[in-house]
């Protein structure tokens, strides 16, 4: 009887470790507000801004020129495969692995205390 009921509490002690919430966990409803106006960057004049867009026009006429001439070849395909991933985040991975182990201790318990129930219920003696 005691060996039930010590393994019925530490099953309901991993269950409440691994889904409880933090006692200390931040929750805030709104973000903080902040007294100071924030500084953003002032406009460059039209003389600057209009130099990279000279710039760029010529650029890319030169590159129209090239590539009608022949000059320009398209790159080849990389031969470097990207890597497969399953896109789970650390804490998915990490729970998934700490619910795994939690059902791997269930069973193990469901099937001790199957196989041992009757260890105590003895006939005639």
């Amino acid at each position: 009887m005691i060996k039930k009921l010590v393994s019925l509490i530490a099953v309901i002690a991993i269950l409440f470790t691994i889904g409880g919430t933090s006692a200390f966990a931040k929750h805030l409803s709104a973000p903080p507000v902040m007294d100071e106006p924030v500084n953003a960057p002032a406009e460059p004049p039209a003389k600057k801004a209009a130099k990279p867009t000279e710039q760029l026009k010529a650029a890319m006429l030169k590159l129209v020129a090239d590539a009608r001439a022949g000059k320009v070849r398209v790159a080849p395909k990389s031969q470097i495969q990207p890597g497969n991933r399953n896109n789970l985040s650390k804490g998915t991975k990490i729970a998934i692995g700490v619910g795994i182990a939690v059902v791997v201790v269930l069973i193990i318990v469901v099937v001790h205390e199957k196989n041992h129930l009757f260890d105590d219920f003895r006939l005639g003696n």
